[in-house]
């Protein structure tokens, strides 16, 4: 630790590990984890309802296969509150080792897990038990590589190290749609009846490599600067306790900022890809196509939305984001229904490109909401309670199409619904003490992260 004048300690250790290091780490971390979660959420859509729901039609089994990614990820909130707890208690990098290691184990299961035809109904049961596990092992993953990212990132550059995880995201859901598009190519029988394994056995590649690189970092500074002021005074509540009683509103309102983020990924990736095969007569192929396509979009505009965020304001260029949902809401509709390959592609990129703009800098501008020995848990919460909602959305569009007659009118409504949902909440959060307070040389970025708070936001 360095010395201050006056010979006091200061509180925030060197930082040993560069930030482009340690943003490189977070973002194999995430695209790890949304490369398992965006081959389960394809598996949802394209044969899950065959290999596991085949005694019902192929509406009812789609429904009940968008159901299981809401009913498996009822862990994500308890993954938030353990995870949480061990990375703001003992350290960011043990929760995010642990939390990859649970992650790749779950998904590797699925891989090995035999369909309804084998072992009947305990087939579509045990698939709901592991991805509940996938879940709680998620729950922990997002919010603990932000802080990773932005906590060792230099004050002026947090949204663009911060984007990092989201660029992950964007990595895992391009390797996800194109190994499951090369899996394609077998033909439907073939995809069926053993190529749809193949990704999900992939994942264990990834696990090692991630785990790897991890173990090779160092730990927070601002974590490390939280557990030693939290050692020279009386013992805290458990930061969990501490959000939800000091800091309820803020969790609410960051909760309601991430819905869109997350259930219009959704809406886009799974409710979109079943509506394109099943409505529109597109090809399995055809349509993870379109989902390569539009993670590509997340790789490439997720820095660049972060490096503006960086310049203007992490909030504007976040409400700016959320509110290009509105404009996409139909189009992205009228696109595919021209039943185009190319339409298909502007279909699935044009919303993810809203999507990114609003997510490169949503997770850096809501971990100042928290303060540093709450943030894990804050953010992880927010971020998950939102998921857990979010996850609702595939099969409330598979029921609400189906109720219309058909029609996508009422889907496009409801996604414009999240937006405005969002952009509410993020309008009505206050700044507090954590985001009020600033950062060294920052002082006019009033939306950017602390280097140190005594409280949660409130």
């Amino acid at each position: 630790m360095s010395t201050v004048a006056g010979g006091a300690t200061d509180p925030v250790p060197r930082r040993r590990s560069g930030p482009w290091k340690v943003a490189g780490a977070s973002m194999i971390g995430t695209s790890v984890e949304w490369y398992d979660f965006g081959i389960y959420a394809t598996a949802a859509a394209l044969v899950f309802p065959e290999l596991f729901f085949p005694e019902m039609n192929r509406a009812l089994g789609t429904l009940m296969s968008f159901t299981t990614l809401f009913v498996g990820s009822l862990g994500r909130p308890l993954g938030a509150i353990v995870f949480g707890h061990i990375g703001d208690r003992y350290g960011r990098k043990r929760a995010l080792i642990w939390s990859m290691t649970l992650m790749g184990g779950a998904t590797f299961c699925i891989g090995l897990l035999p369909g309804y035809a084998t072992i009947g109904v305990a087939a579509p049961l045990l698939l709901v038990l592991i991805r509940m596990v996938q879940s709680l092992a998620v729950g922990g993953e997002w919010g603990g590589a932000v802080l990773f990212a932005v906590e060792h990132a230099p004050p002026r550059r947090r949204a663009f190290f911060g984007s990092f995880p989201q660029v992950g995201d964007g990595v895992g859901y391009f390797l996800s749609t194109g190994v499951f598009a090369l899996a394609a190519l077998a033909g439907h029988d073939a995809l069926v009846g053993w190529a749809w394994r193949v990704p999900f056995l992939l994942s264990a590649v990834l696990v090692l490599v991630g785990i790897v690189i991890r173990r090779s970092m160092e730990e927070s500074p601002e974590f490390e600067a939280a557990r030693a002021a939290e050692a020279a005074e009386e013992k805290q509540a458990a930061p969990f306790i501490a959000v939800v009683r000091d800091a309820w509103k803020t969790w609410l309102l960051a909760s309601g900022a991430f819905l869109i983020t997350v259930g219009g990924y959704y809406v886009v990736v799974t409710f979109m890809s079943t509506y394109a095969v099943t409505e529109l007569g597109f090809t399995d192929s055809q349509v993870a196509g379109a989902g390569t396509a539009a993670s590509v979009v997340v790789i490439v505009c997720t820095p660049l939305a972060a490096i503006v965020a960086d310049r203007l304001g992490l909030r504007r260029v976040t409400l700016t984001g959320i509110l290009l949902h509105l404009v996409v809401a139909f189009p992205m509709f009228w696109l595919a229904d021209t039943r185009s390959v190319p339409g298909l592609w502007l279909a699935m990129c044009l919303p993810m490109l809203a999507s990114t703009i609003a997510y490169a800098s949503i997770g850096t501008l809501i971990s100042g909401w928290f303060a540093p020995r709450v943030r894990y848990t804050g953010l992880s919460m927010s971020f998950q309670t939102a998921g857990l909602i979010g996850t609702l959305a595939p099969a409330a569009a598979t029921w609400l199409f189906s109720a219309a007659g058909n029609s996508w009118v009422p889907v496009a409504v409801a996604f414009a619904v999240m937006a405005l949902v969002s952009a509410g909440c993020l309008a009505a959060f206050r700044q507090g003490p954590t985001e009020s307070a600033g950062v060294a040389g920052q002082a006019e970025e009033r939306e950017a992260l602390p280097q140190a708070a005594a409280a949660p936001a409130e």
